[in-house]
């Protein structure tokens, strides 16, 4: 029994493991993907004036405002690209590895027991059956009983008279 709790808090142990990294995979990516929205914020308020002020003799300022968007937007694609692509490591693989094993000791031992269980329900049955027998017919148990130990001190009698 205590090696069936111990299993269980093995397997509790690494299911916190997987959802620490798991967790600790969405606070970099939540992390990220705010940045990302911080970069893209300043980037329309400070590089677009910086930028259109410098387009704007070239292109004119329509083409200028369009030029300074498309690489706020570019930078901010980027960072969301960067921030999806994060993973959790070996760290995670391993604690499902001792999850997996501790959840395949359990199913071993949980067949012990029913395989236990079903020798204890034939000794039952076997009980019952003997005990249903005697009761109806007492006493082909009692001479069956008595018998064997009467007729082999008769015979070691008879056999040491002969001698």
């Amino acid at each position: 029994m205590d090696s069936i709790v111990r299993t269980m808090r093995i397997i509790w142990r690494a299911e916190l493991l997987i959802i620490e990294a798991k967790l600790g995979v969405a606070a970099k990516k939540i992390g990220a993907t705010a940045f990302a929205g911080l970069i893209f914020v300043f980037g329309l308020g400070m590089l677009n004036v910086a930028g259109f002020f410098a387009l704007e003799e070239i292109w004119g300022p329509v083409y200028a405002a369009l030029g300074v968007a498309i690489a706020d937007f570019l930078i901010a694609a980027l960072l969301m690209v960067w921030g999806s692509r994060l993973s959790t490591g070996p760290e995670l693989d391993l604690a499902r590895e001792v999850r997996d094993s501790g959840l395949e000791e359990l199913e071993a031992k949980a067949e012990d027991i029913q395989d236990e269980f079903e020798e204890l329900r034939s000794e039952l049955y076997a009980l019952k059956a003997n005990l249903v027998s005697f009761s109806k017919n007492p006493l082909d148990g009692a001479i069956t009983a008595l018998l064997t130990p009467i007729l082999t001190l008769l015979i070691k009698t008879l056999s040491s008279k002969k001698e």
